[in-house]
């Protein structure tokens, strides 16, 4: 019976060895089924070689174990064939075909399909054994009945339900083995899957540079694409500080000292790049690049954490070129905020610097304050009418050409505010200033004799202006400097155009003219 223990367990370690990644799926083929009746059909023959002789017709062994191992791997194809194999075995080696021969073959064949049909329709792993075993104790009862029982009977029921209860726990334990080495093995599969994904991506990214550095900053890994988009070769960044290397340090600088005062503690330039990876939002910020060979790229930079156990084991950085993008987006920007016949602001430009200049005027608290032109050309619907709308938009580009080289200096605004109307937005510019200005205007266009055959006043193109000065406070908001203007150029036109009018001149000269609108 040792024998018999050694072969079954040293079997069920072999079957397990060879078959380990077939064994615990769901269905098998026939010709698997049949393999698995074949071996247990051998082992259940050197079973029978090693079986222990009670009497002259009894033979204890650990067959009928292996028809419910082979029953339980192979299902009733497997559990049969296996049986066969120990009728013929039984019959070859023990004898011919006595009374107690016959019903041994037929106690094997009973068990062989009992046990198959177990194991085919219970799903529950231990239901499955405890009934195959109880089947197989049945079956030896009740044959020892029928030969006359005796103590040994009970001793071999006792062998075959420990023995059978050990080959469960021992098929259990391959099951849950097999279980995990194949779920690490389908992990070691993808993590190498993965990697080598990870690598593909991290090498073949020409538009993205991805730098990889440790918590002190210091760059351990980067990809090709920092040659291709820099110039740099990998040995001259991996173990230098990233910020120090391709970063422009002014910018860099400003945002650390930006945070400093935001947050009320001192920020470094590395603890810049360690706040975007754990404070800021994932689409990243907008960088400045310096290329080794000195040229400048703009990129967008996501910086994220690695962490490994729990704690941050570095951080890497996704650097995207956005160079030809910003460039298409600040050509839309100047073509949304640019009138497309005088190339010059329209009404949203004008009503944003305005509103910016009024801000930066009340901030810094200038002294001469903001002046506001506002001009239109005089009888123009008549010009159309007499010329043509053709004729009048190339009127209209002469006094845009004739009010640029005026207002010459680069913080002045020109803007067409609507039709022929104009304005120009003058920063720190006081009243007698803006008056010149205007005068100078004025004089330009008439100066130029543009013919117009349809004005009242003069036979050539003449202007009317406005021009209202503030300080800017706040008690005043900037449509009141709007509203004045626009205030004076009425008063001009009314008061026989081609001329120059101050708001506050005017208020302070006739101020019923308030009233007018």
């Amino acid at each position: 019976m040792i024998a018999n223990f050694a072969l079954l367990t040293a079997f069920l370690f072999l079957i397990n060895l060879l078959f380990r990644h077939s064994l615990n799926k769901v269905s098998h083929p026939l010709l698997f089924k049949v393999l698995i009746g074949v071996l247990h059909g051998v082992c259940a023959l050197l079973l029978l070689l090693f079986s222990f002789k009670v009497n002259p017709s009894t033979f204890i062994d650990f067959r009928h174990i292996i028809v419910i191992c082979s029953a339980f791997y192979g299902g009733l194809p497997a559990s049969l064939l296996t049986a066969l194999f120990v009728i013929i075995g039984r019959l070859t080696f023990f004898g011919s075909l006595s009374p107690t021969a016959v019903a041994a073959s037929v106690n094997m064949l009973l068990l062989g399909i009992g046990s198959g049909l177990i194991m085919q329709y219970i799903d529950q792993y231990w239901r499955r054994w405890l009934l195959s075993l109880l089947l197989s104790a049945t079956l030896i009862s009740f044959m020892s009945l029928l030969m006359g029982p005796t103590m040994d009977t009970l001793t071999y029921l006792a062998l075959i339900c420990s023995g059978g209860l050990f080959s469960a726990k021992l098929i259990a334990f391959f099951s849950y083995s097999n279980q995990l080495a194949q779920e690490l093995e389908n992990s070691e599969r993808r993590y190498r899957s993965l990697h080598m994904l990870q690598e593909a991506i991290f090498q073949s990214s020409v538009g993205t540079v991805i730098t990889v550095f440790d918590p002190k900053g210091r760059i351990t890994h980067i990809n090709k694409a920092a040659e291709t988009m820099l110039g740099y070769q990998p040995k001259d960044l991996i173990g230098r500080e990233t910020p120090l290397i391709f970063h422009d340090p002014e910018e860099v600088a400003a945002y650390a000292e930006e945070l400093s005062i935001m947050k009320s503690k001192p920020f470094k330039e590395l603890d810049v790049f360690f706040y975007c990876a754990m404070e800021e939002p994932p689409e990243g910020r907008e960088w400045s690049y310096i290329r080794k060979d000195g040229s400048r790229l703009t990129i967008s930079l996501i910086v994220s954490p690695l962490w490994l156990d729990g704690e941050i084991s570095g951080f890497i950085g996704t650097a995207t070129d956005i160079t030809e993008r910003k460039k298409v987006e600040n050509t839309l920007q100047q073509l949304s905020l640019m009138d497309g016949l005088t190339e010059i602001a329209n009404r949203r430009n004008f009503d944003e610097t305005l509103i910016r200049e009024w801000k930066r005027a009340k901030r810094n608290g200038s002294q001469n304050g903001l002046s506001l032109i506002m001009f239109d050309i005089d009888y123009f619907k008549a010009y159309n009418d007499s010329y043509g709308h053709q004729a009048g938009d190339d009127c209209l580009r002469k006094v845009t050409a004739i009010a640029k080289g005026t207002a010459g200096r680069p913080s002045d605004t020109l803007a067409r505010y609507g039709g022929e109307e104009f304005a120009i937005i003058l920063p720190d510019t006081n009243a007698a200033g803006a008056l010149r200005l205007a005068e100078k205007l004025r004089f330009a266009v008439e100066n130029e004799r543009i013919p117009h055959v349809g004005s009242k006043i003069s036979d050539i193109v003449t202007i009317s202006i406005g021009v209202s000065t503030y300080v800017p406070n706040a008690a005043i908001l900037p449509e009141q400097l709007i509203a004045e203007a626009d205030q004076a150029l009425y008063y001009s036109k009314a008061n026989g155009r081609n001329s120059v009018k101050d708001y506050h001149a005017i208020i302070d000269l006739n101020p019923k003219e308030q009233q007018l609108s």
